[in-house]
């Protein structure tokens, strides 16, 4: 079934109108599901839309924007990815011009009372939550003041529900919408999607289900192996050329405990050779190496997979190379022979030399994607060999790029990034990740988007709703690291990867490419990342923010009702309704044949659902699974416990702290503002300690950064915090707060100082763009931390019911309290313009740049060049202290 729709449209006239108006802008016919999307947004319906990636559900969403500038509203549209929103930025300013669109995120605000604002999903539920719990009084939701004259909110990327880090965050902003508006969900195609429709029905208002499973660029799925693309499923989705027992022999031997070195070129990368110009040295050489080696090479040490007591079998050599031509060298024993036999070992391909099976075959351009960054700038680099553009082509790009040097400021041009992609860029190649400044990132887009790059290596992050579409992908990986362990990718993760296949209008068939891999079987795997969608499963959590910002003293029913109404317990409760309509069908069948009364399934299952009927009535419309009500209870446990609600159940002067700090660790950093910790500190110190929070990649770094003995100590003070909190959290048996990690530090403190971007990469074990991040993140928990310090201190109600009581009771408990209260506020005076400090010291040069809407550009050829900052440049002090 290709399209599915819930709900069907009775068509009126005015709606007819709209639909014909608007169809009328576009020089092409809409698809069927779009306009039957359209048409519900038309009878003031809510929609979800579920279709593959490059289908065109944008312009379900820029049918709701139309509708609500015809009848004057506003709109707002979320992603959840800044990449994203910046991205939805430049494209809805270009559609409606500069005044009618705004941008807020994290660290850009700009014109956010405009028509249409984009933002992400995170900034829009707190915006729902600042309004506070009084909004639901009575069970009512009451209308925001920010969002009285907004029509719709648009949810792009839908899916993102199932994300641990910002799927309770889409829950959140669904649960706390008001009714008034109608919303537009644009998901990518899920199995569970009239679940999804269903619970948002339920938790909001109706909303009407259209679902597109046809692609719009057939997909045909190739196999790289022996220099060779093989097809191996057809555009109609037919399996063509199979490859039984190829792939996956280094797993093999792994697990039989061999001790092999699987290895890609004939020499080590020399470690200490890191600079620049030693990796342009070595870019001449014929293998790739360093954390591509890594990537497509593996070595097994003593001990593994052994029997027990036993170390690995050797070969004599004590290694042994996979390449086309390796001889394997054995001693021949008894073991040996009752062995079975091993499989053929190949050489793992270049990403150059897949890159010109693809030329021979017309599948350029392509994106080339694989797991970790260093693993994509090393195959870009090893990829450069090769030439893939021509003449003319080559000088077009080096102009542009050549304009965008020389508006780049010295300092930012020796920047390794900056060196590698002026390199790769001429020759039709690039790299794209997290960790690319923001400026290089559109570097690359426009260039790609312009058709000058042929392939550009990049991490999954690339796929995940930015409109880079191509002509083929390679699947350079089919496993990726999630955090915990390396796994195989899902089948919703390789579609989301294979979604940018395919050109619309431009492309007959798009190819998937996955190349040969020694870690991988190929049927096997294939069979697996091909399968059935995966279900949206919900990653919700109450923290401790969201039951601050809803907390009612004395009524704990709308904060259970709103629990209740989240994915997760949705979830729960459609799988306890199918277990218990199994067991009262089997007891209905058990009763029958006590009665004698045949065993007639169908009259068992009336009976089943009519007792079910009865207990659905029983529990009510949001039910709450005794797992969620232990989690509230233990959350409300905590709070209490460490003093956010009083025993008279209102907020502290803590509590109103932490309900406007959204961090999931805003309650350490309110335990040291309140406890006197950040008393003495500096603002460069401030936005130092502000900074450990941000930083969340659990790795090892090599950080040469040292801490000075005060900032020493205010770790050593958080430590002793974070024992005390977890105790309480693991009292309540609930989630841990997330702390610091050891590794990460000084790189705020040495910014704010002075230091140059170049400096702080001598230092730390981090990318450009992951170190622009670190920092623009502090900047946002800064401002968080200082408005929720100032909310604090202009709470005139607050600090005037403390007064009453003081003057009221004369007991010895309410003096102590109203002198340590008086402590808090003078601490809170204090670190109010500190803070505006700590910010400020950060915000210059390049960061200064990443925060601006729109980048600086340079006109080359009547089009428009993105460029990059001003310059930043060290201090002599600091640099003499390395």
């Amino acid at each position: 079934m290709d399209e599915q729709v819930v709900a069907a449209v009775e068509p009126q006239s005015e709606a007819a109108g709209d639909i014909e108006a608007f169809v009328a802008r576009y020089p092409f016919p809409l698809d069927d599901f779009q306009l039957e999307a359209i048409a519900q947004l038309a009878q003031d319906r809510s929609v979800m839309v579920a279709a593959p990636t490059g289908t065109g559900k944008t312009l379900v969403a820029e049918y709701a924007i139309w509708r609500a500038q015809q009848r004057h509203q506003r709109v707002i549209y979320t992603t959840p990815l800044k990449a994203l929103s910046n991205q939805k930025y430049r494209d809805m300013r270009a559609l409606y011009g500069t005044d009618a669109v705004g941008l807020v995120t994290g660290d850009i605000v700009e014109h956010s009372t405009a028509s249409i604002v984009i933002m992400t999903t995170e900034v829009y539920r707190n915006m729902l939550l600042e309004e506070g719990g009084d909004r639901f009084a009575n069970d009512e939701n009451r209308i925001p003041s920010a969002l009285v004259d907004v029509g719709y909110i648009i949810f792009d990327e839908l899916h993102y529900l199932s994300d641990i880090g910002r799927g309770p965050v889409w829950e959140e902003a669904i649960i706390c919408s008001p009714p008034h508006v109608q919303l537009v969900g644009l998901s990518a195609t899920v199995s569970n999607a009239v679940d999804l429709a269903d619970w948002i029905s339920r938790v909001h208002r109706p909303i009407a289900l259209v679902v597109h499973e046809q692609r719009a660029v057939p997909l045909e799925h190739y196999y790289f192996l022996d220099n060779k693309l093989h097809l191996v499923q057809d555009a109609n989705g037919q399996r063509v050329e199979r490859f039984p027992d190829v792939g996956g022999e280094a797993r093999i031997a792994m697990m039989r405990g061999r001790n092999r070195i699987y290895t890609f070129g004939d020499e080590e990368e020399d470690e200490e050779d890191q600079s620049y110009e030693g990796r342009k040295k070595r870019k001449n050489q014929s293998q790739p190496t360093g954390a591509l080696k890594e990537s497509l090479s593996y070595q097994s040490r003593g001990g593994s997979g052994g029997e027990e007591g036993r170390g690995p079998l050797r070969s004599p050599s004590g290694n042994g190379s996979v390449g086309a031509t390796d001889e394997e060298t054995t001693t021949s024993t008894a073991r040996d022979s009752r062995k079975p036999k091993r499989p053929v070992e190949r050489r793992t391909p270049e990403p150059g030399e897949v890159l010109t099976a693809l030329r021979e075959a017309d599948l350029l351009p392509c994106l080339y994607f694989l797991p970790g960054r260093k693993v994509v700038e090393e195959a870009a680099m090893s990829a450069s060999l090769h030439l893939f553009t021509t003449p003319e082509e080559e000088r077009q790009i080096r102009e542009e790029v050549s304009v965008w040097l020389e508006h780049l400021p010295k300092e930012d041009r020796n920047l390794r990034q900056v060196h590698l992609l002026v390199d790769l860029l001429p020759r039709g190649l690039a790299f794209h990740h997290a960790g690319l400044l923001p400026g290089l990132k559109v570097l690359v887009e426009t260039l790609f988007a312009r058709g000058y790059l042929r392939a550009v290596f990049a991490t999954d992050t690339l796929a995940l709703g930015i409109n880079m579409p191509a002509r083929a992908v390679v699947v350079g990986s089919l496993s990726k690291f999630d955090g915990q362990e390396m796994r195989l990718l899902t089948p919703n993760e390789y579609s989301q990867l294979t979604g940018r296949a395919g050109r619309r209008g431009m492309d007959v068939r798009g190819a998937a490419v996955i190349p040969y891999s020694p870690w991988e079987p190929f049927e096997e795997s294939f069979k697996r990342i091909t399968g059935e969608l995966l279900p949206v499963t919900s990653s919700f959590v109450i923290r401790y923010n969201s039951v601050l910002n809803l907390w009612r003293p004395g009524d704990i029913k709308h904060l259970r009702r709103i629990c209740a109404s989240s994915l997760r317990e949705y979830q729960r409760y459609v799988l306890w309704e199918e277990r218990e309509l199994a067991r009262l069908e089997k007891m209905e069948l058990r009763a029958q044949k006590g009665k004698k009364a045949g065993k007639k399934k169908g009259v068992a299952s009336a009976a089943a659902i009519s007792a079910l009927e009865k207990r659905r009535k029983k529990i009510g419309a949001y039910p709450l699974s005794r797992a969620g009500a232990a989690e509230l209870e233990g959350t409300i446990f905590a709070l209490r416990a460490l003093d956010y609600i009083d025993e008279r159940d209102r907020l502290t002067l803590k509590g109103r702290l932490l309900r406007s700090v959204f961090h999931p660790a805003g309650i350490f950093l309110v335990e040291l503002i309140t406890q006197g910790v950040l008393n003495d500190l500096s603002a460069a110190e401030l936005a130092e300690v502000c900074s450990w929070f941000v930083f969340d990649h659990e790795r090892r770094l090599n950080n040469r950064n040292v801490l000075n003995a005060h900032v020493l100590q205010v770790r050593r003070e958080l430590w002793r915090i974070t024992q005390h909190v977890r105790a309480i959290e693991a009292q309540a048996n609930i989630t841990a707060s997330p702390g610091i990690l050891p590794d990460f530090h000084g790189v705020a403190l040495a910014w704010s100082r002075g230091m140059s971007l170049t400096g702080l990469l001598r230092r730390i074990d981090l990318a450009e763009g992951d170190l622009l991040m670190v920092l623009n993140q502090t900047i946002d928990l800064l401002q968080q931390v200082q408005s929720a310090v100032g909310q604090a201190l202009d709470a005139r109600d607050f600090w005037a019911s403390l007064e009453t009581d003081a003057s009221t009771t004369h007991t010895k408990h309410v003096k102590k309290y109203t002198a340590q209260l008086q402590l808090y506020r003078e601490r809170l005076e204090r670190l109010r313009p500190m803070l505006a400090q700590a910010t400020a010291s950060l915000l210059r040069g390049i960061i200064i740049q990443s925060r601006t809407v729109p980048s600086m550009v340079a006109q080359v050829g009547g089009e428009e060049v993105p460029l990059d900052a001003e310059e930043d440049t060290d201090p002599e002090d600091i640099i003499e202290e390395e």
